[in-house]
């Protein structure tokens, strides 16, 4: 069994304890982050009503937050899969930021395997998802009124990070962040191509696991072509799946909820991670990052 089979075959236990419990059960909380970044709130990991297919991370306790302050993040799964176990770590510590993160996949969704030949990308789920966090009666509901609705980032791993890129061409998106991706030279994924990124029209963020990432170069080429503010970071020792589901998913849930934080609330402090003269992640160990277009 390999490391990344193990990963998902506990994760899978623990779902499956999750799920014979009550629909809004105590989510597997982050561990602690660095000194110096945001509290962790308590999250839950629970099944997006109305929304069948859908799952929802979100701060636990929605009556200590003020009214309509969570902004909404929808999220895309490597390999475009059905299945967001693989990421309930990143999923569960950006919710822990205040935010209502709703993952393509249901609550008991397990992995399947794929193969690229076989893998398309449907940015539409992942719009469905936020026209449904934002504008339906039964969201308003399950959030207690709190999401802002103003404010909508659109992030993806691997295939999930092409169909946040495509997503991110829809007028209701704020913020764009691919993990790992990139679109290919050729389209790919159902057709997808690097002339989608001339209708991006927020700020982009891509981020790379190194050498070693399968979709570093695409993100480097992708990052070259794109003319709205963007960043583009690189972490040497991630790979792959590093700041997803492996070592280093805590150091990307950070990265990402600093990503939104900036983009979305206009955390300048946030912001300082990527942009100016004391860039936080440029100076942390294995990170790499270029800016453009971006002020503090």
């Amino acid at each position: 069994m390999t490391a990344r089979t193990l990963l998902v075959a506990t994760v899978g236990a623990l779902v499956l304890a999750v799920s014979g419990a009550a629909a809004a059960a105590p989510a597997q909380n982050p561990p602690p982050p660095k000194p110096g970044t945001p509290t962790v709130l308590p999250t839950v990991r629970e099944a997006a009503d109305g929304l069948p297919g859908y799952t929802v991370y979100r701060p636990a306790d929605l009556k200590a937050l003020r009214k309509g302050s969570l902004p909404v993040i929808v999220h895309g799964n490597g390999a475009c899969a059905t299945s967001n176990l693989e990421g309930i770590t990143f999923l569960t510590g950006l919710a822990s930021q205040g935010y209502i993160v709703v993952a393509n996949g249901g609550v008991d969704e397990f992995p399947v395997p794929s193969t690229p030949d076989k893998t398309t990308a449907h940015p539409e789920a992942l719009l469905l998802a936020a026209h449904w966090a934002t504008e339906s009666r039964q969201a308003r509901k399950q959030f207690d009124g709190r999401v802002d609705t103003t404010r909508v980032g659109v992030l993806g791993h691997s295939c999930g990070g092409i169909e946040a890129l495509a997503a991110g061409t829809d007028p209701m998106i704020d913020a764009v962040a691919g993990f790992n991706t990139g679109y290919f030279a050729e389209p790919s994924f159902g057709g997808y191509g690097r002339d989608r990124l001339a209708d991006l029209h927020t700020p982009t963020l891509l981020v790379n696991g190194g050498p070693d990432d399968v979709a570093y170069q695409n993100s480097i080429e992708n990052y070259a072509l794109l003319d709205v503010p963007a960043v583009l970071a690189g972490d040497a020792a991630a790979g792959h799946v590093g700041l997803i589901a492996g070592l280093e998913a805590t150091e990307g849930w950070q990265v990402a909820a600093d990503w939104f934080d900036y983009v979305l609330r206009g955390d300048r402090t946030a912001g300082a991670r990527f942009i100016g003269p004391d860039c936080g992640l440029c100076t942390a160990d294995g990170w790499t990052v270029e800016s453009k277009g971006l002020p503090l």
